[in-house]
């Protein structure tokens, strides 16, 4: 089955959301110590994930990338998503 976004936001899109979904992965994966370590956000996870710190939102066809209010990462891990975000989405 094809990206639901895909058809809503074209081909382009979806390649890119999954390259970031990919590389956010690996950013946590690199400190898992870090995410292990924690208390999970939600009652089904085992600790504290990645994608509980972050939002990306797409509005007029373009993508917008800001940490949630109350994110407490440590400012290495949110440097390294800033870049993922620019390197994969080309925006300054």
């Amino acid at each position: 089955m094809r990206d639901i976004s895909e058809y809503i936001y074209g081909e382009d899109y979806a390649e890119r959301n999954k390259a970031f979904e990919e590389e956010m992965s690996r950013i946590e994966d690199r400190h898992a110590e870090f995410f292990k370590s924690r208390q999970p956000v939600n009652e089904t996870e085992e600790h504290d994930r990645l994608h509980h710190h972050y939002a990306l939102r797409t509005a007029s066809g373009q993508v917008s990338f800001t940490f949630n209010q109350g994110s407490d990462l440590p400012e290495d891990i949110r440097q390294e998503c800033k870049e993922a975000f620019h390197r994969i989405w080309k925006y300054e």
